[in-house]
């Protein structure tokens, strides 16, 4: 057992299999609600169910943040094992499970002053902080303490770049960022934007393609450009279109030197403001945890 717990959240995106092999707490991104009723992502819904219900009427599907009380809940059960928690949470500026979070952690540490809680911002989403989440993880695994896992995660994300392509834009309405009428008519175009999340935690549009292939090579395009290396690991998330996962993977397999290939799952409450078919690659070069 590690002397450090490493939690996020759902939309990380962290596959089960690693989340047990570094014992990694993952909790929900957010609340699910459908005609009336509240779910929890991935506890009282499950993802293929959650999948269903965005298929069957997009517009009655909602989400909402996690209480504080209820992350406190999932403190409490990490502190049974141990009671340093680093929580690297998505960008503060894209959710408000950050703040959550803090508000959260003051609280626990009231009520239990051995344990030392760190909320880290990731400063990205999805599968950019599901490599975040592994690197810290890593860190820990190998004896680091919680100090030196906080240091090391801003250096791990200056490393860690993620590029988001959307299959359709029919659902951008719900970022606010477009009106319902004007994203449906715009989807008729069958436009595909490539959005990056940028330093400080934000999303920025940087082209729009109208065929899969080619946003294929603009991605590849764009990881070129942020990197000094051909030699990178990914993590390739995909909204409920694992084979489009797998001919993505195909594409970074002639283009890089591929380290380490993990695939992913969109949650739900990201597909909720994507729709079906998106593909986000988070990635890195080979690391160095002993700094």
């Amino acid at each position: 057992m590690t002397n450090v717990k490493v939690m996020t959240d759902s939309v990380a995106g962290v596959p089960p299999e690693l989340a047990e092999k570094y014992q990694i707490k993952v909790i929900p991104g957010a609340l699910i609600h459908y005609d009336g009723k509240t779910y929890i992502d991935n506890v009282t819904l499950s993802r293929s169910d959650a999948y269903k219900l965005i298929e069957e009427d997009p517009d009655k599907f909602t989400t909402s943040a996690l209480s504080p009380s209820y992350i406190i809940d999932e403190y409490r059960k990490v502190i049974n094992e141990s009671p340093n928690i680093v929580h690297i949470t998505m960008a503060q500026e894209l959710s408000a499970t950050f703040k959550t979070a803090n508000l959260a952690a003051q609280t626990m540490q009231q009520e239990s002053p051995q344990a030392q809680i760190r909320v880290v911002d990731s400063k990205t989403a999805a599968a950019a902080e599901g490599l975040v989440v592994l690197a810290a993880a890593r860190a820990a695994s190998q004896g680091k303490s919680l100090d030196e896992i906080v240091d090391l995660i801003p250096q791990i994300r200056q490393k860690t770049g993620g590029i988001m392509m959307w299959d359709t834009i029919r659902y951008v309405y719900r970022t606010g960022r477009m009106s319902k009428t004007a994203a449906r008519l715009a989807s008729l175009l069958n436009i595909k934007p490539i959005s990056r999340v940028t330093d400080e935690g934000t999303v920025e549009l940087v082209e729009r393609v109208r065929k899969r292939e080619d946003g294929y090579k603009k991605i590849s395009e764009l990881i070129k450009s942020e990197v000094d290396t051909d030699s990178l690991h990914f993590m390739i998330m995909h909204a409920n279109s694992p084979e489009w996962a797998d001919d993505f993977n195909q594409k970074l397999q002639q283009e890089f030197n591929c380290l380490e290939t993990i695939f992913s799952e969109y949650s739900p409450i990201m597909s909720y403001a994507t729709g079906p078919g998106a593909i986000f690659v988070g990635f890195h070069p080979e690391l160095d945890l002993s700094a």
